[in-house]
């Protein structure tokens, strides 16, 4: 591959030709591309050109990619290469033509998830984070937008930026700290902490998801960041049933464990989860399109 991109506002990504820009952040930009070889798709994301002498956000980006590329189930994002451009460094991924779930959840009209449809998507997503972790990484920043789906309810899962083992050897046997990131609504109070990661905290930030697609809304609202990660930490979250009453009690019960404050009255992992959830209906009222539940 081309390594003389010089610029992301440029129409060209070595041999790739932009299409359009899907997201923007501080240090990086995320865009659909057209190979010149082969006229497929991609997703390529890079390195802002301002920040390529930035040593510590160059290594952030390989670490992203080359998980990517160790990591293969069908529902996380296929990373295919990293590219070390003198310019701003980039990988390539799967293009995946999909919107993500915060979009259902803002705009139900136009990009909402049909509720028969809900179980699959959850159990897919479950699926992907399980691997995750049988693997040895924590993902550490679920949410809906780092959950992609397309237009016959295919998930990817995105987003390895954040994601860490678990602490083993002299980290575990001194208890260093974590660094405290994630997103505010989702953030586990181990991650809240910067408590040593774990397996649970996906497992909260799973949960949280799971009741905010059930009933329009996280458990969790606060005027500020600080009070926000303040409720995660002390208060306790009503059930899911008082918000939507079409929302079974079982599903209600298995979610409200999910989201409990101490790690160990969760379930043991997400296995666990996807045992309990083939079992159960989200929904009395809705029978699930892909299992007739």
């Amino acid at each position: 591959m081309a390594t003389d991109t010089k610029t992301v506002a440029e129409d060209r990504i070595g041999q790739y030709r932009f299409v359009r820009t899907i997201h923007a952040s501080q240090t990086s930009i995320v865009m659909e591309v057209v190979q010149d070889t082969t006229g497929k798709r991609f997703v390529v994301k890079q390195l802002l050109p301002r920040d390529h002498l930035d040593s510590s956000l160059v290594k952030a980006l390989e670490f992203e990619a080359k998980l990517g590329m160790d990591l293969r189930h069908p529902n996380l994002v296929k990373v295919f290469e990293f590219v070390r451009d003198r310019h701003a460094p980039y990988f390539v991924m799967e293009f995946f033509s999909s919107n993500h779930l915060r979009l259902a959840l803002g705009k139900p009209k136009e990009y909402g998830v049909p509720r028969d449809r809900l179980h699959r998507i959850l159990e897919q997503a479950a699926s992907a984070l399980a691997y995750m972790h049988d693997k040895g990484w924590i993902h550490r920043d679920i949410k809906p937008e780092n959950i992609l789906i397309n237009k016959t309810y295919e998930v990817r899962v995105i987003d390895y930026s954040l994601a860490m083992r678990p602490y083993t050897g002299f980290k575990k046997l001194f208890n260093r700290k974590a660094p405290c990131q994630g997103t505010h609504t989702y953030m586990s109070p181990e991650q809240i902490l910067s408590q040593p990661p774990t397996v649970k905290a996906d497992l909260y930030s799973f949960g949280i998801v799971c009741y905010e697609l059930a009933c329009g809304r996280p458990p969790f609202r606060a005027d500020s960041p600080t009070d926000l990660l303040r409720k995660h930490l002390r208060e306790q979250p009503t059930p899911p049933t008082s918000h939507n009453k079409s929302v079974t009690p079982e599903f209600s019960d298995l979610v409200m464990q999910m989201i409990r404050k101490n790690p160990k009255d969760r379930p043991e992992n997400l296995h666990e989860f996807i045992s309990r959830f083939s079992r159960i209906k989200i929904f009395h009222d809705v029978e699930d399109a892909s299992t007739g539940r």
